[in-house]
Order: C-alpha cells, then structure tokens, then sequence
C-alpha cells in the first residue's frame, strides 16, 4: 500500500502582472536578478504590493506552508521505507510531482527559488533524475492518474474523529490518497470537496498543516505496520 499525500489548492504562485511593477517587487526581483513576472509571491517580501491585490490577496503567498509540509513528510519513516508519495497542487492549477528521494533545501528562500527555477524549467534539476516536475492540471487530473480507490480530506468542515480512525479508513485501502490544505486558513473548494470520498476533521482546534500531516503520516505508518504484523 502507498499512501499519496496531496498538498491541496496551495498558495504558490508566480508574482501577478498587476503588482509586478510594485516597488516591493522591483527591489526584490533586484537582489535576485530576475525577472519580476518569474519571481514566486512571497507575503515575506511582497507584503505592500499585495494590497493592491484586495482582502482576498492578502491570504496569497505562502510557499514556505508547503516547504514546511514536505520537509516533514519526505523526512517520515513512511517515505523511507518507500510507501509515501507527495505531490503539490496549486490555485493556479499546476500539480508539483515530488521524487520520493528528492532532499529540498531547509531555507526556505532557497525553496522559494527552487520553485522559481521548476516554473520555468519545469523539471528540476533540468538534466538527471528529475527530482520536481511541474505539470498543468487540476486536482481532477491527478486524482485520475492516481486511480485511488478512497479519497479523504482533513477540512475543519469534516466529521469530528481522532487521526488514529482516519489512519485506519485509509490502510483498509490499496491506493490511499489524502488531501490536505496547502492554504493557512479557510476550506477547500467546492470542486476539490466534489472529488472528495470522506472528509474528517481530527481536532477541535485549527491545526496548521505541517502539524496535521505529522500526526496523519506518524498515524498511517503505525497502523499499516499493525496491518503488516497481522497478515506475517
């Protein structure tokens, strides 16, 4: 059994046309030698632009809530005995595939411009063993290509049950997938919940989701151990 782990509706994206003249953007996009259209939107360094952008654009932005997931999540005893596969999905509809043996950096400027280099090469390292493939699709496409025979997502909207049960409902399964926000507060879409077969919530409390994909990778990796342990 492999359990994909999917980083849904994440904020990454590249810097929007009508801020990329910002002065904020322009300074940064100076440090970094690059064009300001190929720089990732960073709330860190594009603050004062993004509130040209609305309400709604203050949320946008948060690369470093998916670097934070993957760290843990590649760095899991789960991944390394090699029953784990990750993938990013954006707002702007791009799917990240991530090798199982890919090592990201642990700053997480150096993952912002790890992402700027896979946007435009597309495949990083762009000769080799690709490490990270940015590819144009929703979350429909990958759930297609995944051919998962469950599909859970942990929202704040779900019903109420201790990871533990959620990890069980999962290792009944062959082809897993779990879906997870990639955003800091708020719900999924309407189109994502439309894919979606169960939906839990495992805590009261608002989790943050690095904090929600170590105990649902910890809770996966016990029980399908128990499972392996049943059938020896």
């Amino acid at each position: 059994m492999v359990l994909s782990l999917v980083l849904t509706e994440s904020w990454i994206e590249l810097v929007p046309n009508e801020i990329a003249g910002h002065p904020a953007v322009l300074n940064w996009a100076h440090r970094k030698r690059k064009d300001p259209r190929h720089l990732i939107l960073d709330q860190n360094y594009h603050f004062a632009a993004m509130q040209k952008l609305g309400r709604a654009g203050l949320r946008k932005g948060r690369p470093e809530i998916a670097h934070f997931c993957l760290l843990l999540a590649l760095g899991s005893p789960l991944n390394m005995r090699g029953d784990l596969r990750c993938y990013v999905h954006t707002i702007g509809n791009r799917i990240i595939k991530v090798d199982p043996q890919a090592r990201l950096p642990r700053s997480t400027d150096r993952w912002v411009s790890l992402l700027e280099q896979l946007y435009e090469e597309k495949v990083v390292p762009p000769v080799g063993p690709a490490l990270l493939t940015l590819l144009q699709g929703n979350m429909g496409n990958l759930l297609d290509e995944l051919n998962s025979d469950i599909v859970v997502g942990l929202t704040t909207e779900g019903e109420l049950n201790p990871m533990e049960i959620v990890a069980r409902r999962l290792a009944e399964h062959k082809r897993p997938v779990l879906l997870v926000g990639g955003f800091p507060e708020g719900h999924f879409s309407k189109r994502t919940l439309e894919r979606v077969n169960e939906s839990y919530r495992i805590d009261r409390r608002r989790l943050e989701a690095w904090t929600v994909i170590a105990r649902a990778i910890y809770d996966y990796e016990r029980m399908t151990r128990k499972e392996e342990t049943i059938q020896n």
